[in-house]
């Protein structure tokens, strides 16, 4: 019995990696438009199959632990369904908005891998986190690249800009896969021995400071402040100031350096949301604020109690005015720009109800358990993604990794 579950424990983790390196290898191949994103979407459909099976196989060998976070997933899969048989096109409820394919099956997809992930054992957890950081870091490299025009890699071209991508396809999500991994490293950091490690660890902390800044996204740095808030109470409970005090040090020279060689706008675009917020404390509303995040969620506001319940459906934001989009800029908005929000209009307030509860309960028994058992990398990359979720969109290219990151914050042996 022992030697069988020795063995299932290390296909569990084997296969997590593979589906880590399903998404590097899928990501790259769709940057170099060897394949679609449509058909790297449909890889998670094969993928989901799997993981139904392991769960099954974990029911059916009485290998599944309960726990109570499996109610809020089970119910998120249920209300998934409703929206789906609910939804203005079912059929892009199933497989997803053009160009982002974060329909039912990729939400299923998400879902079990999170509950998958809860399984692995915890000496094993830790290799998953090294592949993510190796993962970040070979996209990060990649953007380097591209930011600086070298060996011919392919870059998209904005605004007489050379955009920092990696091997995703905005900088915002670029900019958020660089989150996670800092978010990892910092962690790691924190609670390192040894000169070698410690030196390592704060060289990929620079790399993938770096690429963030590279990625002039606002909304990660935001994330990163409130991540360096909770390495802060870490730090100052467990006596680690000291290493705080190199790690802001390191950071604050990071910025300093990437602005004034002018490879970054977000002192700029720091100062200018500063004035934004001035401006609206004083009651002074502009709908181009936030890059115009605060008209399009003053709309979806507007229209959110007539699909209150199961949503317009999963992935049909772009069919939110009576089947049409919202236009901005001559650009069809497909997003709400805020993960929750996306959600509640797309699935329902009661899929938002269980995502909100099913973050709150992992991040609340996470805290208690990653600074009592020394392992606060786990905590703060989620601290992190959810930060930014309030700006940002969730995409295939990244979300499964937050997912990952989930699962690896429950401890189903408590």
């Amino acid at each position: 019995m022992k030697k069988s579950n020795e063995i299932f424990n290390k296909f569990l983790l084997i296969y997590i990696i593979l589906n880590l390196f399903y998404i590097l290898i899928g990501s790259y191949l769709v940057t170099e438009k060897y394949i679609s994103i449509k058909i790297f979407s449909y890889g998670y459909i094969p993928l989901l199959t799997v993981n139904l099976i392991i769960i099954l196989i974990l029911l059916l060998t009485k290998k599944y632990k309960n726990n109570k976070i499996d109610i809020f997933l089970l119910l998120i899969i249920i209300f998934a369904i409703i929206s789906t048989i609910f939804a203005y096109k079912p059929m892009k409820a199933l497989y997803g908005e053009w160009m982002r394919y974060e329909g039912f099956f990729t939400i299923c997809y998400y879902i079990t891998i999170l509950l998958l992930t809860s399984f692995l054992k915890k000496e094993y957890r830790k290799k998953v986190v090294y592949f993510i950081l190796t993962l970040g870091f070979i996209e990060c490299i990649y953007a380097f690249f591209q930011k600086f025009n070298l060996f011919n890699v392919r870059t998209i071209i904005h605004s007489n800009n050379r955009w920092a991508t990696g091997f995703c396809t905005n900088p915002n999500f670029f900019a958020t896969l660089m989150l996670i991994c800092i978010s990892y490293s910092i962690g790691l950091y924190i609670e390192s021995n040894g000169k070698l490690k410690t030196m390592g660890l704060l060289i990929l902390i620079y790399v993938f400071g770096m690429g963030i800044l590279f990625s002039n996204t606002l909304s990660c740095i935001i994330g990163l402040i409130f991540v360096l808030i909770v390495s802060l109470i870490y730090s100052i409970k467990n006596k680690y100031m000291k290493k705080y005090l190199i790690l802001m040090l390191s950071l604050i020279l990071t910025f300093i350096l990437t602005q004034k060689m002018n490879l970054t706008s977000i002192g700029s675009d720091f100062i200018k949301t500063k004035s934004q917020i001035t401006e609206l404390s004083k009651g002074n509303i502009d709908k181009y604020y936030g890059t115009g995040r605060f008209e399009i969620w003053s709309k979806t506001m507007k229209i959110v109690p007539k699909y209150l319940i199961h949503g317009v459906g999963i992935d049909n934001f772009a069919n939110v005015l009576d089947g049409k989009a919202m236009i901005r800029k001559g650009y069809i908005i497909d997003k709400a720009h805020n993960e929750y929000l996306q959600i509640l209009v797309t699935m329902g307030i009661f899929s938002l109800i269980c995502y909100l509860c099913l973050h709150f309960i992992i991040i609340k028994n996470g805290i208690k358990e990653t600074f009592k058992n020394h392992e606060i990398y786990y905590i703060l990359p989620v601290v992190g993604y959810i930060i930014q979720a309030q700006f940002n969109i969730s995409v295939i290219e990244v979300a499964p990794i937050f997912y990952i990151s989930l699962g690896l914050l429950i401890y189903r042996d408590n």
